[in-house]
């Protein structure tokens, strides 16, 4: 067996510690040799050169029965063995070392944040591997492939820049094409697709089957024809960009790195982009109408303290009566029966039922002024 420096030594700690064991049970070393049914001459000669802390790699076989010979266990070495023991794996500690070698150049702040971030994704990675032990078992991570990706989510966040803008454009032809709930599904394709186009392979034949492959599987989940061929149109056109300025071979700087504080640039996703676009008109349309509530409700309250009318005795009926006029003229508009249907049924509850009809015609007045401000309506996606 080939032995590293990573690998377990047997100390001379350990050997005082089982000398402590043998005196325990009063027995030499002779006498051990024979508890532990080894006759041949010589013999007790091996088990001193352990006690001493001469043999660097004993087996475990040994080790096991000269404690049982003693009436002792593996738990009364536990203390020895756990500061081995509870070291990440070789192979983790020396990417370790190769992160830090690598940041070691940036700042104390900047490197702890990419440091902090390395270490939560590569653990992260590790809890959803041994959360699915019935899916195909994680390759392990080399210490190349874990510095590498360290500054993969800075060239990654540096291609999709350029490819969700594409597929943003693309969304937004499809948009009457691919139902809203589809959205995630469709551009999750359109990223296979790039993702394709940006992998190595030695075969152009291989990256053609992979495309073929997507096709087929968007295709089967019911895509049409010239949804996926505009989904595989932004990849493409996204790779002839990138290939095009020299930005496939691109590498974060430190300087780049240090401005980012060690985070990639976050990229909005084309479908969150088509919910945000969506989203927009009707925060628009919000604070206008609360604006034109406020006036109507200044104006209408102004006159209803002149009356005499206190707040919580009268004004506040008035004011929930306001909010829902203008929410009627929104939907509807103030000559709509849903208006008139309003006033009727609220003017006669309210005091100064006479007031109450003028006051509706001053929320009327006060929305159509105020209207033209107000963004067109979003139409109810699919």
């Amino acid at each position: 067996m080939r032995f590293t420096k990573t690998t377990f030594v047997f100390t001379s700690e350990f050997g005082v510690r089982l000398r402590q064991l043998r005196k325990r049970r009063n027995l030499s070393l002779r006498g051990l040799a024979l508890l532990m049914d080894r006759h041949q001459p010589g013999s007790f000669n091996l088990l001193a050169k352990l006690e001493r802390g001469d043999l660097k790699h004993p087996s475990i076989n040994l080790i096991a029965d000269y404690l049982r010979a003693c009436g002792a266990g593996f738990e009364d070495l536990l203390d020895l063995l756990k500061p081995h023991t509870s070291q990440p794996p070789v192979l983790r500690e020396k990417a370790d070392a190769a992160v830090a070698e690598l940041l070691k150049s940036l700042p104390k702040a900047e490197q702890r944040a990419m440091l902090r971030w390395e270490k939560a994704t590569t653990e992260k990675r590790e809890e959803r591997a041994a959360a699915e032990p019935a899916k195909k078992k994680p390759r392990v991570e080399t210490t190349r492939q874990r510095v590498f990706r360290v500054v993969w989510s800075f060239i990654h966040a540096n291609w999709n820049e350029v490819f969700e803008q594409k597929l943003y454009e693309a969304m937004l032809e499809l948009k009457d094409e691919v139902p809203r709930s589809e959205r995630k599904y469709a551009c999750n394709h359109g990223r296979r697709f790039f993702g394709i186009l940006t992998r190595y392979y030695r075969q152009e034949a291989r990256r053609q089957g992979a495309l073929a492959r997507v096709e087929k599987s968007a295709k089967e989940h019911g895509f049409s024809t010239r949804v996926v061929t505009r989904l595989r149109d932004a990849a493409e056109q996204a790779y002839r960009e990138l290939l095009g300025s020299g930005r496939l071979d691109w590498a974060p700087s430190e300087e780049e790195i240090i401005k980012k504080r060690g985070h990639a640039p976050r990229v909005e996703k084309a479908e969150i982009r088509l919910e945000i676009d969506e989203a927009r008109p009707v925060a628009e349309s919000n604070k206008i109408l609360a604006l034109i509530e406020a006036l109507a409700i200044q104006e209408v309250g102004g006159r209803l303290d002149d009356m005499k009318l206190a707040h919580y005795h009268g004004q506040e009926y008035y004011f929930m009566w306001i909010r829902e006029l203008v929410g009627i003229a929104y939907a509807h508009g103030t000559d709509s029966p849903e208006w008139k249907a309003s006033v009727e049924k609220w003017a006669p509850k309210l005091q100064f039922p006479d007031y109450a009809r003028e006051a509706a015609k001053t929320v009327a007045a006060t929305y159509n002024r105020w209207k033209v401000r107000l963004p067109p309506k979003p139409t109810n996606p699919a």
